[in-house]
């Protein structure tokens, strides 16, 4: 098999096994911390901004779909994905939070949206925001592989980021953290691909090496 075929199902097997993770960590079984701001206390329920959140299932399976298949960034984009998953893990089995939900009363489609994101993702798992970090690293690989597409996917992620506290899966913090933890895993995926990239000339250059 083509090394980077092998390397191309590695990374999809590595992501795909942080998906199957993540119920396993969403639990509340150890100390929980509520990670809130005074300004979480004025920001707004807005049921509408959970088309926004839902959206960022069919964005995300797209982007590793590409990325892990059909781009030749996929080194870049692998590494980053599987760094970002891990440390948020770390959070999440150390230091778990969580953030007390509103009662929904109003009967509408957009409630009902809600009530179903609430039912199927426990309360937990809330630092740093992976629908916050993986929704900017997916913008982040997009944007290096097709610059045109930075103002219409950055709104869509923007979008994205603020249903997150529009319907009160997360606070303040965890977007912030998301958010620096998007940028360090695009960063450190960067310097992974520069280094396979170095060492895969230099097996072209010295077979025997």
């Amino acid at each position: 098999m083509n090394l980077n075929v092998a390397r191309r199902f590695f990374y999809f097997l590595c992501i795909n096994t942080c998906f199957f993770l993540y119920p396993v960590l969403n639990q509340g079984n150890q100390v929980i911390h509520i990670l809130k701001l005074s300004i979480d206390s004025w920001i707004p329920f807005i049921p509408f901004f959970s088309i926004f959140y839902i959206l960022y299932i069919p964005f995300l399976f797209v982007t590793l779909l590409y990325f892990m298949f059909f781009s030749r960034n996929f080194s870049h984009a692998g590494f980053s994905f599987v760094f970002c998953f891990l440390i948020s893990f770390l959070f999440y089995a150390f230091y778990q939070t969580t953030i007390i939900r509103p009662s929904i009363t109003e009967i509408d489609f957009f409630s009902n949206v809600v009530l179903f994101i609430y039912a199927n993702d426990k309360p937990y798992n809330c630092f740093p925001s992976l629908h916050v970090s993986l929704s900017i690293l997916s913008f982040l690989l997009w944007q290096k592989s097709f610059p045109k597409v930075k103002i219409i996917m950055g709104t869509f992620v923007f979008l994205i980021i603020l249903s997150t506290v529009l319907i009160k899966q997360h606070h303040t913090p965890d977007v912030i953290g998301g958010i620096i933890l998007s940028i360090t895993s695009f960063y450190f995926g960067q310097l992974f691909e520069i280094k396979i990239a170095a060492s895969n000339h230099l097996i072209k250059r010295d077979p025997l090496r």
